[in-house]
């Protein structure tokens, strides 16, 4: 999602040969893509249901998702007509749901709508859902196309897809999908996501895994810049978790469809694919350091938690710790020293400070509920990456520097990635809890809601608070002008590109 935003299970859109059992039959039915305006932020779809059914038929398209209402409001001119062209009834019951019915005379069913894709969002969550903008478009199965299925409930079965768009002159597509000729054969379309536009694009191979890297519209730094950070994020990140990833992955970097002001970001990663949407400022070197930074949060969710068979809710984890291990990764590419290092964690104490749930709720709790409000929401990113770093410098020094968080996340990844085994929260505190004395911080930070007290809790690794030279008299955490030999070392080993 954003650097500060984003979810993690996600959706998306059109299709050409659509799968489901009705009745012990196959229902095929063929979709295209068609009428993309980028002008009018709008496309249309059709659909041919081959041979349906005959009885009650559910088209629900989906109406809610990552805290964002009423989807289907974008969606118009719903017509369904049979194989002589005559209009079927159809019964509109709300939220994206309708019901028609087919007789034994029908034959082939056809659908045809619009999606018009204009609305205005939040900021932060333009990238968590279909759009259309001037130059390029994110195009997602699951918000675009409706699941079809027989009878008088709202539908529930995965589909495989096979696609065909219709798209604007001297436009391309990017996306992880099976291409055969003009067709895309979409296995699993909750996970599908295609990027559209004048698009310019580099391939990396890294292990088993192909990388894809598809830029649209223009920018103030170069392409170059683009694919060579993208490719050394995900070689570092490969190496972090201990990659046994296969097949394709696909990073994009697009404007946001509509005009913005000031330096923001929106990004989604589903399944193997990168969203991110870029609003620059003035400054190409600051707003080229908010996009890697943003980029590194979003490829590690490569791995966690898109890699792993996850129970249970525990955003806390896969949102707050790859936070901070967007962070380590710039780090060990020495792209970020050991002042941008300590600010970055200052600015996550800060929010923490502000934050008036950090004493009622805990992380465990806040994260079911972090679209319920802006503070749990905070929770769950702000206090889940500080907790990360803090873990993390407890790790390396108890350890002696011979273990941190990355290790853990390599554990991780082997014992349950790779096993396919369950993960929830209950494994995940065990193996954060395995490799030292951390009952305490799990106990107190991540189970409960005691406050966290940074001064004496960054104390034995050299670090202190000090106050800022920047404006308002902030605080700021500094190293201690007297290091031990054993704190330098630690730190010089949390960033490498300096020496404290």
């Amino acid at each position: 999602m954003k650097l500060t935003a984003k979810l993690t299970i996600f959706l998306f859109a059109f299709l050409l040969l659509f799968s489901s059992q009705v009745f012990g039959q196959t229902l095929q039915i063929d979709c295209r893509i068609n009428r993309i305006s980028p002008a009018n932020h709008s496309l249309g779809i059709n659909c041919t249901i081959a041979d349906p059914p005959p009885g009650k038929m559910a088209i629900q398209f989906i109406d809610e998702f990552a805290g964002i209402d009423h989807l289907s409001h974008r969606l118009h001119a719903v017509k369904i007509t049979d194989a002589r062209g005559s209009a079927l009834p159809l019964e509109i019951r709300g939220n994206g749901l309708f019901f028609f019915s087919a007789d034994s005379h029908s034959g082939a069913i056809s659908l045809d709508y619009e999606m018009r894709l204009a609305r205005a969002f939040e900021p932060s969550q333009f990238a968590l859902v279909s759009s259309i903008g001037a130059e390029t478009a994110i195009l997602m199965m699951a918000d675009l196309l409706p699941r079809i299925c027989s009878g008088d409930e709202a539908c529930a079965a995965k589909s495989a897809v096979r696609l065909k768009m219709e798209l604007p002159a001297g436009w391309q597509t990017a996306t992880t999908e099976l291409r055969q000729g003009e067709f895309f054969h979409v296995a699993e379309p909750s996970r599908a996501v295609f990027f559209l536009g004048r698009l310019r694009e580099r391939t990396a191979k890294i292990g088993e895994m192909n990388l894809r890297i598809a830029v649209g519209s223009e920018w103030s730094f170069r392409d170059e810049e683009v694919f060579m950070l993208a490719e050394a994020i995900a070689r570092e990140q490969a190496a972090i978790a201990g990659s046994q990833e296969r097949g394709d992955f696909l990073v994009t970097l697009a404007p946001f469809p509509q005009s913005l002001t000031g330096l923001r970001s929106s990004a989604v990663t589903i399944g193997r694919t990168v969203v991110l949407l870029l609003n620059s400022n003035n400054d190409s070197a600051q707003t080229f350091k908010h996009f890697r930074r943003h980029l590194a949060h979003e490829t590690f969710h490569f791995y966690l938690p898109n890699a792993f068979r996850i129970r249970e809710n525990f955003d806390w984890f896969w949102e707050g710790f790859t936070r901070y291990m967007a962070l380590v990764t710039l780090a060990k590419l020495r792209l970020v020293d050991l002042r941008e290092y300590l600010d970055a964690i200052n600015a996550e104490y800060e929010a923490y400070l502000f934050n008036p749930l950090r004493t009622q709720v805990s992380l465990l709790a806040a994260s079911p509920e972090k679209f319920a409000s802006a503070a749990s929401y905070d929770l769950v990113y702000r206090k889940g990456m500080l907790i990360a770093a803090l873990y993390d410098l407890e790790l390396r020094w108890q350890s002696r520097g011979k273990f941190s968080l990355p290790d853990v996340m390599k554990e991780l990844y082997r014992n349950f990635a790779l096993t396919g085994r369950e993960i929830g929260n209950r494994e995940v505190l065990q193996e954060l809890g395995r490799p030292g004395n951390f009952g305490r911080l799990i106990r107190d930070h991540i189970e409960g809601v005691k406050e966290i007290d940074l001064i004496e809790m960054i104390k034995p690794y050299g670090l202190v608070v000090g106050n800022s030279p920047l404006p308002g008299n902030r605080t700021r955490l500094v190293s201690s002008r007297k290091l031990t030999d054993r704190q330098r070392e630690m730190l010089k080993q949390v960033a490498p590109a300096t020496e404290p």
